[in-house]
């Protein structure tokens, strides 16, 4: 919770939506000008609805210097607090079920390939107004975290566990499985003696690194004989040289029909979760976040290969710890 003890402890009045519009504005467009051509009005009427609101509050709200206008410590957590007042405004005024400006979501390139693309295409014919914007670059959990937390993306699809201050939506769990060439299936019984001969390929994935030391646990002999970073990599070199890997099933698909996915002897899954910084809150956000999980329970004929795949989990907003 913001601390306001450095605030006076009651103002002469409150401030008004358009000056909580403007400190937000100042501060996302790094000076008066910008903030000005932002909301559409002239830089002199900026400046003196700031000047208002300082003099209602009575401490300085931002520092001018010649590269630009930064909040001061105080200014910090009245555009945080800002932020937040004109999304529950936003909130309130907007209809129930209209999404529309703008979501950036940062994912895995499996998480967008399977369950993001077909998304978006759902998305755009009922609410012609949202615009999607997928970044799926974001090769480990922790590419998923920085996004999210340095506001270039707006939600993450990442998986547990994630840095801290987030809110953590659960989401689905996608499990590990082995991929292998047809003709080297493993016997149950024998599992891991089968593959002894073969080479391992690995994935560098924090979560991927956690399945194979279980499968060590239960009797994995085999040494990593190359690592990759791309998942698309490891199946190509599976293919080549008549290796084996483990991967998240999302990561794996699609496979060439040379190759097989097959569920480990182990429990082994990567539980996926929707983070977004607690001071996001817009009503497109949070339509797109509910739409992600009605569309695993409800796919469509574009989202039932990958709903065969992930199992759901129970919604329920909680702040990673």
């Amino acid at each position: 919770m913001i601390d306001f003890d450095d605030l006076p402890k009651r103002a002469p009045r409150r401030p008004k939506t358009s000056e909580l519009e403007i400190v937000v504005a100042i501060a996302r467009a790094g000076s008066l000008g910008g903030a000005a051509a932002a909301l559409g009005c002239t830089q002199s009427r900026v400046s003196h609805a700031l000047g208002e609101l300082e003099g209602a509050l009575g401490v300085r709200l931002f520092q001018r210097s010649r590269v630009g206008t930064s909040p001061t410590e105080a200014g910090a957590k009245v555009v945080a607090k800002a932020g937040e007042a004109l999304a529950l405004l936003d909130a309130i005024a907007a209809p129930r079920d209209r999404c529309a400006g703008t979501v950036r979501i940062a994912a895995y390139r499996s998480v967008a390939t399977h369950l993001l693309t077909p998304l978006a295409q759902r998305m755009a014919t009922k609410h012609p107004e949202l615009r999607l914007e997928i970044d799926d670059g974001c090769a480990d959990r922790e590419d998923v975290d920085r996004m999210v937390r340095e506001g270039r993306a707006d939600l993450g699809i990442s998986q547990l566990p994630v840095g801290e201050g987030f809110a953590v939506t659960p989401f689905a769990q996608d499990d590990y499985v082995l991929v292998v060439p047809i003709r080297h299936r493993p016997a149950r019984a024998s599992f891991w003696s089968d593959l002894s001969h073969l080479p391992f390929f690995e994935l560098r994935c924090s979560g991927t690194r956690a399945a194979i030391a279980a499968c060590r646990e239960n009797g994995m002999m085999n040494r990593t004989a190359s690592a990759f970073s791309s998942d698309s990599t490891i199946v190509a070199q599976v293919t080549a040289r008549r290796g084996f890997s483990i991967l998240a099933r999302l990561a794996a698909e699609p496979l060439p029909p040379e190759l097989m996915a097959i569920p480990l002897p182990i429990a082994a899954f990567r539980s996926l979760v929707l983070i977004r910084r607690r001071d996001r809150r817009s009503p497109a956000l949070l339509g797109v976040t509910k739409a992600l999980r009605n569309h695993l329970r409800h796919p469509g004929p574009a989202g039932l290969v990958a709903q065969k795949w992930l199992r759901t989990t129970e919604a329920c907003d909680t702040v990673a710890p």
